[in-house]
């Protein structure tokens, strides 16, 4: 392998993990945003109405947890 070859494989490797970051970023706030609905629901006390948009947030963010994960296997 030449150093052009090696280069080029270093710049896709690079960007490679840059993706992956960014991946991993974005699972970071839906996290975030999950932990923040719980510590909602655990302090107040919710209605029924408030407590299904807080399960379906959630939900959400899993189905895209979920999907981002598939990306990085």
């Amino acid at each position: 392998m030449d150093n052009s070859e090696e280069l080029d494989q270093l710049k896709q490797q690079l960007e490679q993990v840059k993706q992956q970051d960014r991946i991993l970023e974005e699972i970071e706030k839906r996290l975030y945003k999950i932990k923040e609905n719980a510590e909602y629901a655990s302090k107040y006390w919710l209605g029924r109405e408030e407590t299904r948009e807080l399960e379906r947030q959630i939900e959400e963010h899993k189905v895209a947890i979920e999907s981002l994960q598939n990306y990085l296997s």
